[in-house]
């Protein structure tokens, strides 16, 4: 592989520093299942409650199904372990734009993986899908998110108050924006 001006030797669409963005194999489901339904990372999700293994089966083929959806599953370039799952969903063509989606279950938080997953999936969609600008939400409960996000060059872009119902509590939910020529690589 050759050298890029400046940025080192050059890496595969869907490779980081860490992890490995693939397409789902029929064992993830029983591997990734687990991770998911923790209480502690569907907290940052917007997602009520833990489903059993075949909703997570479902939700996979579902997703399959959609054409404005890029959707991976997450891995250690060290053993090829999965570590969770990515998306951009909502893909809009004529805009150029993307809604970004990640979890990553908790024995792999605190690593730098998910922010190798989001610096990965955006790269592949700035550069393969030819969009200009990826947004997310995060909650203002997850500061662990946000920090993976700001060193990927997303910025902060608004709040809306009392937006989700997590923890039994309403959280705030940050809209944070990430422009093709603001990806920190």
């Amino acid at each position: 592989m050759g050298e890029r001006e400046g940025r080192g030797p050059s890496r595969p669409a869907l490779e980081g520093e860490l992890t490995r963005l693939r397409a789902v194999e029929p064992t993830d489901a029983s591997i990734l299942n687990p991770l998911f339904v923790d209480p502690d990372v569907l907290s940052g999700l917007q997602v009520a409650m833990p489903q059993s293994l075949q909703g997570f089966r479902d939700y996979v083929e579902w997703v399959r199904t959609k054409t404005d959806t890029a959707f991976f599953i997450i891995e250690r370039l060290e053993d090829r372990a999965p570590t969770g799952g990515c998306s951009l969903e909502q893909i809009e063509s004529r805009a150029r734009t993307a809604v970004l989606g990640i979890w990553i279950g908790k024995p792999f938080w605190d690593r730098g993986y998910g922010t190798d997953a989001v610096r990965t999936i955006c790269r592949f969609g700035f550069r393969h899908l030819n969009l200009q600008r990826i947004e997310l939400n995060v909650f203002a409960t997850n500061p662990r998110g946000r920090r993976a996000y700001e060193k990927v060059g997303f910025k902060l872009e608004g709040t809306r108050r009392r937006a989700a119902f997590v923890g039994g509590r309403h959280v705030d939910s940050h809209l944070m924006g990430l422009l093709a020529e603001e990806l920190v690589e």
